[in-house]
């Protein structure tokens, strides 16, 4: 058996869970592998914890802030692979000679060029791949030209990559892998029915801002009731205030409007909807797309999430809210003309889909090993 060990991040909000563990189904097709998926932040002790939760209350509650720690982190790589570097590596060592794994894998940026680091002050000879997290904007965080493999979910990510140095034979553009629950789900979307589109009396929003929960849904929810024959489902995540806020903020509403916490049966949530109004999660955007659910953008996290727009826009896989402009025009823009629109985005959502992203990356990792 080869031994993969993935370093992922579980404190730091829902995303680069969702791509583990879409990688750790994948893997388990493959009866000559075995893997271990460990919380890298862990291995700065409880210090290291208690750095990698600070990022769900920064994005609830100061973008600002985030934006500073981005740009700095960004302009300063250096600094960031040092201090990670001191912080793991006992650690770190520790779980290479109890476990011997065969190749690392690492899907969060702040470890990239620490590992590697550490891999060749020991000399270890130890293969290392990246699964790059993020659509187009990527912090050099995630690049180190020593990278084994590197691999992105776009061609501007692979060109980006390629301008800070990254050998072009060495990077893989597969799309960003989405969880096998959703994936399932997806398999059964095997066609976009217009008729069903067009005729259908209510139409249904799917309402959230990644698993954290941030940003003024109340808003848009109210902005969503004037919409003739609208049904609303809200997802506050993890955020356990804004769920108690928004119950009671539409208790009158309670026919048309449903609130979600923290949703584990994701899938047929998503499946179930005709338009989704969402921050430009990477991840929440690809799992809608994955189950053809076209995506108003109401904005982005400074940083990482910025390129998502042009993605989604460029593709014609969703529109974006400026807001400047009428949400009300955007909605009606997207169910005019018989839900022209609509369907539209569906279908390029449908044709650009890619529910196989996860065992092609399974695959390009074995083909390491």
């Amino acid at each position: 058996m080869k031994k993969i060990l993935i370093l992922t991040s579980y404190v730091t909000g829902h995303g680069h869970k969702s791509i583990t563990n879409a990688l750790e189904k994948a893997l388990d097709t493959h009866s000559d592998i075995e893997y271990k998926s460990v919380e890298a932040f862990e291995f700065a002790g409880k210090t290291g914890v208690r750095i990698g939760k600070l990022y769900a209350p920064i994005i609830r509650t100061s973008e600002d802030m985030w934006k500073l720690i981005y740009k700095v982190s960004a302009k300063g790589p250096n600094a960031v692979r040092r201090t990670v570097r001191q912080l793991m590596r006992h650690k770190f060592y520790k779980l290479i000679d109890e476990y011997k794994p065969d190749l690392v894998v690492s899907d969060h940026p702040a470890f990239v060029s620490a590992v590697i680091d550490l891999l060749r002050m020991k000399k270890l000879k130890i293969p290392f791949a990246v699964v790059v997290a993020d659509l187009i904007s990527l912090s050099p965080l995630w690049i180190d030209t020593r990278t084994d493999l590197l691999i992105v979910p776009t061609k501007e990510a692979s060109i980006y990559a390629q301008k800070l140095g990254m050998l072009e034979k060495r990077i893989r553009v597969i799309n960003l892998p989405v969880r096998k629950e959703i994936v399932d789900v997806a398999k059964g979307i095997t066609n976009i029915d217009e008729e069903y589109i067009k005729n259908k009396k209510d139409i249904k929003f799917l309402v959230m801002s990644g698993g954290e929960g941030s940003g003024d849904m109340a808003d848009i929810v109210n902005k969503l009731l004037k919409v003739e024959n609208a049904k609303i489902s809200v997802i506050a995540g993890r955020n356990k205030k804004m769920k108690e806020g928004l119950e009671e903020e539409f208790k009158d509403n309670l026919d048309r409007i449903t609130v979600y916490g923290f949703v584990e049966d994701m899938g047929s949530l998503l499946k179930a909807q005709d338009i989704a109004i969402v921050r430009g999660s990477p991840n929440v955007l690809m799992e809608c797309v994955s189950c053809t659910l076209p995506v108003v953008i109401t904005g982005t996290l400074p940083g990482q999430e910025e390129g998502n727009i042009d993605f989604i826009l460029g593709n014609n896989l969703g529109v974006l809210w400026h807001k400047k402009n009428s949400f009300s025009m955007i909605i009606k823009d997207l169910l005019k003309d018989d839900r022209k629109k609509l369907i539209e985005l569906k279908k390029n959502e449908f044709n650009f889909r890619d529910l196989s992203a996860a065992e092609k990356i399974a695959d390009e990792l074995s083909n390491m090993l």
